[in-house]
């Protein structure tokens, strides 16, 4: 890598998030109406809520947990240029740590915490739209004041407005989003792949690779049978459950993977499996050869969400990031940082501007990579054919991870 592209604000390398281990997600840059309706969004209009208590006064603090390497971040100072801006702007000091490893285990951190009523010590986290759901129902996040982010309501992709795991964006903003799909090796399978029909196919035995995350498989297996996952019924659910222990008796499934799968495809373990686009985005640049598709009958969407925990002790601090990171200039710079869909779509031009002026080649064209990939920016017909996980009750959730556990172990 060049020292000028170390520089560069808008440095599109490495710097993603690897740990994606439970899913959830979202899309950015659409405005489908057809593709909105397939999501659940029932509309972009925000209803009015009564009762929101009143903002204390800024506090000049904030402390954040993400995921790791979920953000900007210059390779050679390590430094996140969006959190220098927004200190810059706003004199806020961030406490920003990379301590959520996957959903489950996070929410474990703070769940006791939040049932007590009592404070997490986090003024932000990014949690996945299924465990904002949860989080909802179970009353453990703050309501947003949303005539404190205009710069969300201006600027964000219409299907990231009224998602329906969180209507009217009461208690969540998108932080960025992506896709559950295929990615294969087409020199490896000998063909291309198109259906999720494929991943059953006895030419590639022991060489498919399939998901440890039960909302990611049974969701888009569910899709694969024609089922809309958000009207799945339990027998639905019994049936996927049925398929996909014939396929692994049937010995097609090498295994089920978590944040591994990436290895076994990349040295031509698995030719064929279920994939997050995020990381194939990534395997492209080592494994050119690598493709990524949203199978005919459909993908999952997912969104990763910026949320304020009940009793955070720095909430208008915490409204002011989130309304400072939905400027297009600043959501360009941790775009090209993680290489998921943006909530913005007017990033794609920020980024193909910041490219024209590029020192280098080579910076030149990996930012032009990022705002012209459908793994980024999703075409139509991408769009067309996703869907959102379905928000499970806690009978259901158990439900559907009892038949799950039977198949993977």
């Amino acid at each position: 890598m060049s020292e000028n592209r170390s520089h560069n604000p808008l440095n599109p390398a490495l710097s993603r998030r690897e740990l994606l281990s439970l899913a959830g997600r979202g899309v950015a840059s659409l405005g489908v109406m057809s593709f909105l309706a397939a999501c659940g969004v029932k509309g972009s209009s925000q209803p009015k809520v009564k009762g929101l208590q009143v903002l204390p006064a800024k506090a000049g603090q904030l402390v954040i947990a993400q995921w790791p390497l979920y953000i900007d971040q210059d390779d050679k100072t390590k430094k996140r240029p969006s959190i220098e801006k927004f200190t810059q702007a706003t004199g806020i000091k961030v406490t920003y740590k990379e301590v959520i490893e996957d959903n489950e285990s996070f929410f474990g951190t703070v769940r006791e915490t939040l049932a007590r009523g009592e404070p997490t010590g986090w003024d932000l986290y990014v949690i996945t739209d299924w465990l904002v759901a949860k989080q909802i129902r179970l009353g453990y996040l703050e309501t947003l004041h949303l005539d404190r982010l205009p710069n969300f309501t201006a600027n964000a992709g219409a299907v990231f407005q009224n998602p329906s795991y969180d209507p009217g964006n009461l208690h969540s903003v998108p932080w960025q989003g992506g896709i559950t799909g295929i990615a294969y090796n087409p020199k490896l399978t000998g063909r291309e792949i198109t259906s999720f029909d494929d991943l059953f196919d006895p030419k590639f035995k022991g060489k498919v690779g399939m998901f440890t995350e039960m909302r990611d498989t049974v969701n888009l297996a569910l899709i694969g049978q024609g089922v809309d996952p958000l009207k799945a019924t339990i027998d639905d659910v019994k049936s996927v459950q049925q398929r996909l222990l014939k396929q692994k008796k049937d010995g097609i499934v090498r295994a089920y993977y978590g944040n591994e799968y990436t290895d076994a495809l990349a040295k031509g373990d698995i030719w064929v499996t279920i994939a997050w686009s995020g990381d194939i985005f990534q395997l492209q640049d080592s494994s050119p050869d690598l493709k990524f598709i949203v199978p005919k009958e459909g993908g999952v969407l997912w969104v990763d969400n910026l949320v304020i925990p009940k009793g955070a002790a720095h909430p208008t601090d915490a409204h002011e990031y989130m309304n400072f990171v939905y400027r297009p200039d600043i959501a360009a710079l941790i775009t090209a940082g993680v290489h998921y869909i943006a909530p913005v779509p007017a990033t794609s031009d920020i980024i193909r501007q910041t490219a024209a002026t590029a020192k280098t080649k080579n910076e030149r064209d990996a930012l032009m990579r990022v705002a012209s990939s459908p793994l980024v920016y999703p075409t139509q017909d991408m769009e067309s054919r996703l869907h959102h996980y379905k928000v499970l009750d806690e009978a259901e959730e158990k439900a559907w991870n009892d038949l799950f556990q039977k198949v993977i172990t």
